[in-house]
């Protein structure tokens, strides 16, 4: 599913964010990437998505060089693609429903198919009694689930989870774990980034920890 071939990512005037990092998750996995803070987690899950694109070695996602996609299908990559940030990143003016049913929208869903699908995301995350609800309404670990909903809705054959549980308390954080843990089971590809050491235990995943932006290699504490 996704194959980091010697990637370097130097932003202007600074150390590389990642370097020489190379690794391989197969279809299916559930990755947990680690480090401390400005190790490089960021950047390599910005990568997958070409939010950047490396300034050495190449990034392959579902056999697509993403590096060389020209920019008219770069929306089309992102389409085969769920992301979850730690800010949760959902639109105030719309409710929980709306929110979810945004990304369908976009990408030109029928009416009826949007209604359905949001429905049985939100019940899978436990907030089907809250499609009508604002966001401001809702706790951080609600509004962290809204976000898995969505970036769940189109059903992506891979999930890239950006420290998602960064602004919630252990309790919350937990609960996070297990819905990707069940996200996982469906078949879904997870790469998860964090710091979070208990979160790693509980994850029982394997580990790609970064130091300096060099992978120090998997399952090794950073």
């Amino acid at each position: 599913m996704i194959v980091f071939d010697r990637v370097t990512k130097r932003y202007r005037h600074s150390e590389p964010a990642l370097d020489d990092v190379s690794f391989h998750v197969p279809p299916g996995e559930f990755v947990v990437v680690t480090g401390p803070s400005g190790a490089g987690k960021t950047t390599l899950l910005q990568l997958p998505y070409r939010e950047i694109a490396p300034t050495r070695g190449r990034v392959i996602v579902a056999g697509l060089d993403v590096g060389r996609l020209p920019f008219r299908q770069i929306p089309h990559l992102r389409r085969r693609i769920g992301i979850v940030f730690q800010d949760f990143r959902l639109l105030p003016r719309r409710t929980v429903a709306e929110n979810v049913s945004f990304v369908l929208r976009a990408l030109a869903w029928p009416a009826d198919r949007r209604r359905e699908r949001t429905r049985r995301v939100l019940e899978w995350v436990g907030l089907g009694h809250r499609a009508g609800a604002w966001p401001a309404e809702l706790s951080g670990g609600e509004q962290q689930r809204v976000a898995i909903a969505r970036a769940l809705a189109a059903e992506p054959r891979l999930l890239l989870a950006d420290e998602p549980t960064g602004n919630l308390d252990a309790e919350r954080s937990l609960e996070i774990l297990g819905l990707l843990h069940e996200i996982h089971a469906r078949g879904t590809t997870v790469l998860l980034a964090t710091h979070d050491r208990e979160l790693i235990e509980r994850s029982g995943a394997r580990v790609l920890a970064l130091r300096a932006g060099r992978l120090v290699g998997p399952g090794v504490a950073a």
